[in-house]
């Protein structure tokens, strides 16, 4: 095992001057995992590669504490740093409302990222072996996913790596006992209560029984295949982004309709990204949205409310929008407008203006409406629609082109607006409104235009205030 290991795998996954944080339960792959490096940087001392080595006690199991000091006593006969973290796993898992084995991995790898980041190293290993990707495939493939899911688990991914991925379970007991390595034993992976248990101990062994005695390396090899297809594809998806997406940031992606000329196997990748861009799930959707919007993205004016995001399909395409985001940002001022000088009218009574007078006016976006007792104009705006303009809202006098949206009229020219309005030639060019291109959405003191106004009373929307400083 460690010949093929330092010979092959090791030397493409921890290149020289390397840092590497072993993650280390105290059980036979992980403990084999750290002898495997401690001795391959020992034996390449040239390639200056160090190790610390970080453990988790859940609080659970009554052997969980001697678990700690063995881990820890390797460290110190290894030269290696020793991380430990202790936290109590159920109510954690009670807490955050997932299964405990969920909650646990997600608490584990917050707390490996910190260390990589205390502790200055470049990589995290893992102990995930050859029979940890069959149960993978097998739990993966019984819930219906697709190659993304059936490539099961990569051998070097972002910063983690796993070494052991293509070694079996019995390849690291037997390299434990050669080494006189001191491990123990989890009872309560020999427990049927957790699903991922009843794979590894039920089914694999029933299809090596009945079906292929090799059937572990059988699926080890079919998630090699398709993680290469996987890749291949996801490489075409990337190249295609930046032709189809006409508008993303990490609150708001808008995917042109021309996306859905491309096979299925590239459009419903887009259709994840967009939608993992904008909820910030990693995981992405479920399979029955993305066929949803397969089916309707090119339907104008059909809308999904969604948990943390909506969707909508808009002239331009399939419009994602996290509307909770978006708000938090508007608060925080980043969309707000600057300040500027501004000319206005000061209404006396309906349709009787006083002299143009000159104020210092503070504009911004809320999404709440501001009780301020300065306030001089106010209008609401569907966020929905404001974010899919391809433009972007500016506030300026008049141009050539000008023209304002009514309901019951259709487009109309702003100077035939500044007519019916009775406002002479010589102001009219004095008065500032705002637009998205030449598109005016609202002009303060004068009117406003039903282009961008929310869709119902139970419709989100967005206030744009004019206050007085």
């Amino acid at each position: 095992m460690y010949e093929s290991l330092s010979s092959e795998v090791l030397p493409q996954q921890i290149p020289s001057q390397s840092k590497v944080l072993v993650a280390v339960s105290g059980g036979p792959d992980s403990v084999a995992l750290a002898h495997v490096i401690y001795r391959y940087s020992c034996e390449n001392q040239d390639k200056n590669i160090s190790f610390v080595i970080t453990h988790v006690n859940h609080k659970v199991r009554r052997e969980a504490d001697k678990e700690a000091e063995l881990v820890k006593n390797l460290a110190g006969e290894w030269k290696a740093g020793f991380i430990l973290h202790e936290f109590d796993a159920k109510r954690n898992a009670s807490a955050c409302r997932q299964s405990f084995q969920e909650a646990s991995r997600e608490w584990r790898y917050a707390r490996w990222k910190e260390d990589m980041e205390a502790w200055g190293c470049d990589l995290l290993a893992t102990a995930h072996h050859l029979g940890d990707q069959a149960e993978t495939v097998l739990y993966r493939l019984l819930r219906g996913s697709g190659t993304t899911g059936l490539a099961g688990i990569y051998p070097v991914k972002d910063k983690i790596i796993r070494p052991l991925l293509s070694v079996t379970k019995e390849e690291i007991l037997e390299y434990c006992k050669v080494q006189s390595l001191p491990y123990s034993i989890d009872k309560s992976n020999l427990e049927t209560d957790y699903y991922r248990n009843k794979i590894r101990l039920e089914l694999i062994p029933g299809l090596e029984s009945k079906y292929n005695q090799r059937i572990t390396d059988a699926l080890g090899r079919t998630a090699e295949l398709l993680r290469w297809d996987e890749e291949y594809i996801c490489a075409q998806t990337e190249a295609l982004w930046p032709r189809y997406c006409l508008r993303a940031d990490h609150t708001r992606v808008l995917l042109s309709h021309e996306a859905w000329k491309e096979p299925e196997a590239i459009l419903s990748r887009l259709l994840r990204k967009a939608a993992s861009q904008v909820s910030g799930e990693t995981r992405g959707p479920a399979f029955k949205f993305v066929k949803l919007w397969m089916q309707k993205g090119k339907q104008t004016g059909w809308r999904q409310d969604l948990q943390g995001f909506k969707v909508e399909v808009v002239k331009q395409g399939l419009f994602f929008f996290n509307v909770e985001r978006e708000s938090k940002e508007y608060i925080s001022g980043k969309d707000r407008i600057e300040e500027f000088r501004l000319f206005v009218k000061l209404p006396l009574a309906l349709n009787v203006w006083n002299k143009i007078t000159e104020l210092k006016v503070q504009v911004g976006i809320f999404d709440f409406y501001p009780e301020e007792q300065h306030v001089l104009w106010s209008t609401e705006l569907d966020p929905v629609q404001m974010s899919v303009q391809t433009e972007p809202l500016v506030c300026r006098t008049r141009q050539a082109g000008d023209r304002i949206y009514f309901k019951n009229l259709g487009h109309k020219a702003i100077k035939k607006v500044f007519q019916d309005k009775d406002i002479s030639a010589g102001e009219r060019d004095k008065i500032l409104f705002f637009a998205f291109g030449d598109l005016v959405v609202w002009i303060p003191g004068v009117c406003r235009g039903d282009s961008l106004l929310p869709a119902g009373p139970q419709s989100s929307r967005l206030y744009l205030v004019a206050a007085e400083i």
